[in-house]
């Protein structure tokens, strides 16, 4: 098998990557010679890593961030090439609303959300977009392109303003026209079919602090997997998971011929859902037991005192309560970024709390490697003590081996 590169997004050591810092991690694998290398970078002047893109010739990646900045790359050396401030274009209706996701169409031309629209950019004219048309859900999140390249689908985030985005966009690029499904709970993050105009997205199961969502907190409800047909713009089929099975809070998710892969991060496990029938769901536990939990000290006391300076706790002890049974108990968070590599031989799960990445065999997800990951410590050492919270803080992933050979 040949080489491949997983980018992971960084937002640092803390609980709200919303407002961390920003940065990559690069691993190139070749797992057949038992090759891992790494190569890390953070980026000044811009904050809230969050998912990172890359152009299909491996030329050019986009770090998707919560600066309301569009940041650019090159994935072989991680040199910054570019960046541009969106706020030339509109400002944000709320504080966690900017471009954190795009989709490349060529090398050079890619698209991504402005206000309450889609937008196509060239990298040659960054400051002239070409506006698509609405994408008519109340805040778009992470985009995908279906197999055929016709449709775009999005998920949707709930909103201070306009409430709960139970909700997914489907965007027809040859009549640049949006239709929006309806759905029982709101679906950040999907990913499409390898083959087929099909995207698959997890529920986000999240709960206002009054009115606003800046500062969530976990909901403790049943969640949901929805297969949704871009063609028809309808749910085909859907699977629900009952809340005391560990499902809760999403993020990455990928899908192969045979099953839906998704990283649910407060339960410390991976969600697998088979495509067959749409209702067999294994969980593939990566919650660490006592000895790593004790390893883990400092991550997880650095998520305690996050989580009691964002809710008064006091007064609102239930929120502490359900977040506890959600996670198990665990102080640590679980993995964030999630990937299968180009030959489908491995999936490569990207662990928040524990700052490395696990290497499974698939289609069996029996462990094959551990790869640790520096502290950050040694990237921030004026601002990191020897005794604080070392984790880079893993947030989306993506592959390419294009970037191997481009």
């Amino acid at each position: 098998m040949s080489a491949f590169d997983v980018f992971i997004t960084l937002d640092g050591n803390c609980l709200n990557g919303f407002e961390g810092l920003c940065g990559v991690a690069r691993l190139r694998c070749d797992p057949d010679a038992g090759r891992w290398e790494k190569e890390i970078r953070f980026f000044e002047g811009v904050a809230g890593g969050h998912a990172t893109q890359v152009n299909p010739t491996g030329t050019l990646a986009f770090l998707g961030n919560l600066s309301q900045t569009l940041l650019f790359f090159d994935p072989r050396t991680l040199r910054e090439v570019r960046r541009l401030s969106t706020l030339r274009f509109c400002a944000p209706e709320v504080l966690y609303s900017s471009q954190t996701h795009v989709v490349w169409l060529s090398e050079k031309s890619f698209i991504a959300v402005l206000g309450d629209s889609l937008w196509r950019f060239e990298m040659d004219d960054l400051e002239n977009p070409v506006r698509l048309g609405e994408h008519r859900v109340k805040l778009p999140h992470a985009m995908k392109r279906s197999p055929s390249g016709r449709y775009l689908g999005y998920g949707s985030m709930d909103h201070d303003h306009k409430g709960y985005a139970c909700e997914l966009g489907i965007f027809d690029l040859t009549t640049n026209t949006a239709r929006v499904v309806e759905l029982p709970a709101t679906c950040w993050h999907i990913a499409a079919h390898p083959t087929k105009d099909f995207f698959y997205g997890p529920s986000q199961r999240v709960a206002p602090q009054g009115n606003e969502f800046g500062e969530y907190t976990l909901a403790h409800f049943k969640n949901y997997v929805f297969e949704v047909d871009a063609e028809r713009a309808m749910v085909t089929r859907h699977a629900s998971i009952a809340k005391e099975l560990p499902a809760a809070f999403t993020s990455d998710v990928v899908v192969t011929a045979n099953d839906v892969f998704y990283n649910a991060c407060a339960g410390g496990t991976l969600v697998r859902v088979d495509l067959e029938t749409f209702q067999h769901v294994q969980f593939i536990d990566e919650k660490p037991g006592l000895v790593r939990s004790l390893m883990g000290l400092r991550s997880g006391w650095s998520n305690l005192v996050e989580a009691f300076s964002r809710v008064n706790v006091l007064g609102n002890a239930h929120r502490l309560l359900k977040v506890l049974l959600a996670s198990r108990f665990s102080l640590l968070d679980g993995s964030l970024g999630l990937v299968v590599s180009p030959d489908r031989r491995f999936i490569l799960s990207a662990h928040r709390g524990l700052n490395e990445v696990i290497v499974y065999r698939h289609p069996e997800m029996v462990v094959h490697e551990r790869i640790p990951f520096p502290s950050i410590r040694g990237f921030f050492p004026e601002h990191v003590g020897l005794l604080s919270d070392p984790r880079l803080g893993f947030h989306h992933t993506t592959v390419s081996a294009a970037s191997v050979t481009a």
